[in-house]
């Protein structure tokens, strides 16, 4: 995967106002204990990995991670557990798919090691949408038709909902890298493996606050609900904290310069203390050299749009910036641990936050067919939506009394020197209605 990635709000906008993608589509199956191989679209040939996790006896892997072994316990399947990938690969969908695809390979691998799911292995197939709605209908229906017993979805709206319409129900969904609240729903067996821009918005006040912070500007776009939504639901936590957000700056996705805008930012007095922003590379790059150039020294936050386009590739100006993030390695997870199996089996996993919710993805279906001790798609989606606390590779995750958002944490990153580094992690106290 290159490093020409953008959130999923932007390739989004981008489908809606191009033609692309494309209606072929490539799967690939693993199935074998020792490790599966898979063939993409291109035909080219990946080895998934082995070890464990979901749920039973504890023992420790190689690389040292505590795990359990979906196949412990009593439950013995008569069929296995076949979980299918409606994957975006194409240019948009790449900086979530391409890593999460592998490192579902990799997390297949590792249940299969450690016995499998009700005493047998784990198959795995993956179906590629290349971003287009009617595409993804039609593997969508491939892959139910191949007996797939759940689904890791994509991560746009525009395909994810059609994806849903297909599936109706009969499997769960588990969209990988969404934080779009519209696509989960419990009932219908759509759930969100990630927090929803609502949690991780209020998030990123909540730290503005805890920081010492009492004002606050915000740049919204009503080019994308990702762009706007994620600066309404910070200007509700914000003030629900006691701050106050002084003025919203408006931006097109097409802007190449801020100047206007940065130039009535200077002129405020008193200077607010926060910029809170959804914007991405390479705009905020643009922004923050503009910022800088204007005199202007206030604390920059954002949403997991800086971490999924790599802000820190923009260099010193981004050094000091903070955003939300879905996981990131700490002695309190098992994120490192994945990423140096991945590497092991053959997989370099770049994206770290995309890597790890496609694990946990795994984790979270053979978890529920553990505990249901069934492959029956309905008996598995009410199985997840009763998980509590289960221990996967980004934490722990629940879903029970949620609609399919999961309770869970949210990482603060900051770049310093360079490179991404952790600063606190935190569950908000006051999350906005969407």
């Amino acid at each position: 995967m290159t490093k020409r990635i953008v959130p999923a709000a932007l390739a989004v906008l981008a489908l809606l106002a191009a033609s692309c993608g494309s209606d072929d589509d490539g799967s690939a199956d693993a199935t074998d204990a020792a490790g599966a191989e898979a063939t993409d679209a291109a035909g080219a040939e990946t080895t998934a990995a082995a070890e464990t996790t979901a749920g039973g006896d504890t023992g420790t892997t190689a690389a040292g991670r505590s795990e359990t072994s979906a196949a412990a316990g009593d439950c013995t399947l008569d069929s296995p557990l076949k979980i299918g990938f409606a994957a975006d690969l194409g240019e948009l969908g790449a900086f979530s798919d391409g890593p999460g695809s592998d490192a579902a390979e990799v997390q297949v691998g590792i249940i299969i090691a450690a016995g499998g799911v009700g005493g047998l292995p784990v198959e795995y197939e993956v179906k590629d949408i290349q971003g287009d709605p009617s595409a993804t209908q039609r593997a969508a229906q491939e892959l139910l038709d191949d007996g797939v017993n759940a689904i890791i979805g994509p991560p746009f709206a525009n395909t994810g909902a059609p994806l849903a319409t297909t599936v109706a129900g009969s499997v769960p969904i588990i969209y990988m890298a969404s934080t779009d609240v519209s696509l989960a729903d419990a009932a219908n067996g759509q759930f969100l493996a990630s927090f929803s821009d609502p949690v991780q918005a209020a998030a990123a006040a909540e730290f503005a606050l805890g920081e010492g912070n009492t004002t606050a500007i915000t740049f919204s776009s009503a080019d994308d609900v990702y762009f706007s939504g994620n600066p309404e639901y910070f200007t509700d936590a914000f003030e629900n904290g006691g701050g106050t957000v002084v003025q919203d700056f408006s931006f097109s996705l097409a802007d190449e310069d801020f100047s206007t805008q940065v130039n009535e930012i200077a002129s405020l007095d008193p200077q607010p203390e926060v910029l809170f922003t959804a914007m991405v590379m390479p705009q905020i790059a643009t922004l923050l050299e503009q910022l800088q150039g204007a005199g202007v020294d206030m604390t920059v936050i954002g949403v997991d749009g800086f971490d999924a386009t790599v802000i820190w590739d923009a260099g010193d100006i981004a050094d000091g910036v903070f955003f939300t993030a879905h996981t990131f390695p700490s002695d309190d997870n098992d994120v490192q641990a994945f990423l140096d199996e991945a590497t092991a089996a053959g997989k370099d996993i770049e994206t770290v936050s995309f890597g790890a919710l496609a694990s946990d993805a795994v984790q979270i279906i053979a978890a529920a067919a553990t505990n249901a001790c069934t492959t029956d798609g309905p008996a598995l989606s009410a199985a997840i939506a009763e998980l509590s606390d289960l221990p996967v590779t980004t934490g722990s995750v629940t879903y029970a009394g949620t609609d399919g958002v999961p309770e869970k944490d949210v990482v603060i990153l900051t770049v310093t020197d360079g490179q991404p580094a952790l600063v606190e992690t935190l569950r908000p106290a006051y999350i906005p209605t969407p």
